[in-house]
């Protein structure tokens, strides 16, 4: 293709293009001629972008924050936390996002890609944070406070602090996940029960189970507030020592917000005594993470009789059984909406795995081992 006709690209077709490349790679594309230049500098181009520190090179975004900051809506945050460098910068770019003069980021997702150094702990990332979250200086202007906020791949132990500045000045917060792999969770309750209370609009929440009670439960459920569309549990160590919900609250919240659906996730770490106490038949399950290595028949037969008009994920980390495939085959047959099915840690047989398929041919993901046939 020559020169003139990448010229005569529509302007929003070279935004697309440009989208898909890297600061660097974006920079050199926009030199290939003057409409391309301009395109570079559209406000559209710069609604949402992913930052990336993993090479621990130095802070290249200082003036890619300065002159098209202002735009930025959706930003994400990429950072291999096993170099200080790379910390550096991502700290670097948190304050550099809380200090632009008109300010109109929406969603926020920070991540770390690597492992902790030893002993980390991340205090630097949450001071960096909070001054984000925080009321701004007089001289920023914020045209729009966050809506969405991400904190789940970032493990470190933050706690009430954070995320009572975080809600207390982002009142239009629609979308929180904390479920975060800090080895011990230190947001409270009554810190969530804050955040409802300031937060009357949020729709999707993600949560550790020892953060959740019933209280928070019934506040959800409160008629003066934009009813919960999704609420995640992530079941853990913690949970041998607390409370349990009952049967009678998940009743009450599933009949004042029918369109309510949960995730509940439980890893390798929780007890099965209480994977059998948290699953309930109230429970409107939409996703199912049975991620425990031990063996899960009954749980999955539970499903099948429970959850047969919700659930349209289930995962499982088993060993393998004759008794595991026939449970698998019985909840797919009750299942309609089963979109995705994942079965870690364990062999299913060749004919079990095709009799899935062709009950469920709707399955748009499935993951199942199979061992190979003998051939003759």
């Amino acid at each position: 293709m020559d020169e003139k006709k990448w010229e005569n690209l529509p302007d929003h077709i070279i935004v697309g293009i440009l989208s898909f490349l890297g600061l660097s790679d974006r920079l050199t594309a926009s030199l290939a001629c003057k409409q391309w230049r301009e395109c570079f500098g559209s406000p559209v181009l710069w609604h949402t972008f992913h930052f990336k520190f993993v090479d621990s090179k130095e802070f290249k975004y200082a003036q890619c924050l300065e002159n098209h900051g202002h735009y930025l809506r959706t930003v994400e945050i990429h950072c291999n936390q096993e170099d200080k460098i790379n910390r550096e910068s991502a700290c670097t770019l948190i304050l550099m996002l809380s200090g632009i003069k008109e300010r109109r980021l929406e969603r926020f997702t920070v991540k770390f890609l690597g492992e902790n150094p030893l002993f980390y702990a991340g205090q630097e990332f949450i001071e960096c944070l909070r001054v984000l979250f925080d009321k701004p200086n007089e001289d920023v202007e914020v045209l729009s406070t966050l809506k969405l906020v991400d904190l789940s791949k970032l493990p470190i132990a933050y706690g009430d602090n954070l995320i009572n500045c975080l809600v207390e000045n982002n009142r239009d917060l629609e979308s929180l996940n904390i479920q975060n792999a800090a080895l011990v969770c230190k947001v409270t309750s009554g810190c969530i029960e804050n955040v409802l209370d300031m937060c009357r609009k949020m729709k999707s929440l993600a949560l550790h189970h020892t953060s959740v009670t019933e209280e928070i439960l019934l506040s959800l459920a409160e008629e003066n507030r934009t009813p919960l569309n999704h609420l995640s549990i992530d079941c853990r160590r913690e949970e041998k020592f607390g409370k349990d919900i009952t049967s009678e609250t998940w009743e009450v919240v599933r009949r004042k917000i029918p369109n309510l659906r949960v995730t509940l996730a439980f890893d390798t770490s929780c007890p099965m005594y209480k994977v059998d106490m948290i699953l309930k038949p109230e429970v409107p399950v939409k996703n199912l993470r049975l991620e425990v290595m031990s063996q899960v028949i009954d749980q999955v037969y539970f499903a099948a009789m429970n959850y047969s008009e919700t659930l349209e994920m289930l995962s499982i980390s088993t060993t393998s059984s004759e008794e595991l495939e026939k449970a698998l085959l019985y909840l797919v047959t009750r299942c309609d909406r089963l979109r995705e099915l994942f079965v870690f840690q364990c062999y299913i047989s060749h004919d079990t795995k095709q009799k899935i398929l062709e009950l469920r041919p709707q399955l748009q993901k499935c993951y199942i081992k199979t061992k190979q046939l003998p051939t003759n």
